[in-house]
């Protein structure tokens, strides 16, 4: 029988109720400590999902878990990412990696010298349990689709235009409308999952040209900027061309505003030799392909894939085996390197240029 891996959670909101069910289910792995900075959070969350123990500090958790999940605000993400990496601890962060790229900086480095003792780490960019963007992935790294010349892609929600989730004025939906309470808007939530998706099967991106846009809530009829005197400025609406490193191009779309679109993702991309399409909405173990003669009569054919483990599962089996899985750290710091430059060209509307992120 393999040796349970000893896991802790740091941050015991929300989302970190899908960490702990997940990890629940994997064979061996003990769900062990958590902590958060709201005692009371914690110890609820620690009799949920049958936590051992309740950890008082980030130190304490530590020395008692083989792995850690941070599943913190986004703005606090670093530094418990930091102290799990030097204490040579595995870590599994929850997107985005961090809020600011010399944040990323810093993870980065702690994750390249943790990575010399063994230690595994990666990013929640969940929607990697598509078997469809996998194998996308695998297409045009082959250059099975040729050089790759352009490519679309939209993650679309409508929250702030229906009640679908939720009415917008909720505690649940307030943190993510304001930069004050530490939210990056629709970039940084939604933004960072298409953007690690688009790239991840086209390529590097060497520059962008962003276009962000806040448009008043409404309630009840009547537009609103603030609520309960607080700004809602964060943004929740972006349009962003990106041009590769191998001279493609693409456009990312995504919003909160887009009503009839619950949560849906779709991306094709296009090269000399052939195209590829799919869509997470109708079935992310779905792809559709347009090689060869099929060129000429605009063909698609599909495939249906066998489903991938979930991210989850990799990194426990990444800490067994010992070799690393992706989306690590390092992909982590290069996402936040693409919305820096997006929020850099929003600002100057203008291109610019991806900053290094190694």
């Amino acid at each position: 029988m393999s040796k349970k891996i000893k896991l802790g959670i740091v941050g015991t909101g929300s989302m970190a109720n899908m960490h702990a069910e997940n990890f629940h289910k994997i064979a061996d792995v003990e769900l062990t400590s958590c902590h958060d900075v709201v005692a009371d959070c914690a110890a609820t969350f620690a009799r949920k999902h049958g936590f051992k123990h309740v950890a008082k500090s980030l130190d304490e958790l530590l020395d008692q878990v083989d792995a850690v999940s941070v599943v913190t605000p986004d703005r606090f993400h670093a530094e418990p990412s930091i102290a799990v990496l030097r204490s040579h601890r595995h870590l599994f962060c929850e997107k985005p990696l961090t809020v600011t790229l010399d944040e990323a900086h810093k993870v980065a480095a702690a994750a390249e010298k943790a990575s010399r003792h063994g230690v595994i780490h990666m990013v929640n960019f969940s929607y990697r349990y598509s078997a469809a963007f996998l194998k996308a992935i695998e297409l045009v790294a082959s250059g099975t689709l040729g050089p790759i010349r352009h490519v679309r892609s939209f993650y679309l929600q409508s929250w702030l235009a229906s009640d679908m989730w939720g009415h917008w004025t909720s505690d649940r939906w307030q943190w993510r409308l304001q930069t004050a309470a530490g939210s990056g808007g629709v970039l940084g939530d939604i933004g960072c999952h298409i953007l690690e998706m688009t790239t991840a099967v086209a390529g590097d991106v060497a520059r962008v040209r962003c276009d962000l846009r806040t448009f008043p809530k409404i309630d009840d009829g009547k537009p609103f900027t603030e609520w309960k005197g607080k700004k809602l400025d964060a943004n929740d609406s972006a349009v962003i061309t990106l041009e590769f490193d191998h001279s493609g191009v693409g456009l990312v779309e995504t919003t909160r505003w887009a009503t009839g679109h619950k949560n849906h993702l779709r991306l094709e991309a296009h090269g000399t030799e052939g195209a590829l399409r799919f869509d997470l909405d109708d079935d992310p173990h779905r792809l559709e392909l347009c090689l060869g003669k099929d060129k000429d009569t605009a063909t698609w054919k599909p495939e249906t894939l066998t489903p991938p483990p979930s991210l989850y599962q990799r990194f426990i089996h990444a800490i067994r085996t010992g070799r690393a899985e992706q989306p690590d750290v390092p992909r982590g710091a290069q996402i936040q390197a693409y919305l820096d430059a997006c929020d850099r060209s929003a600002k100057s509307e203008r291109w610019e240029t991806v900053r290094d992120w190694k």
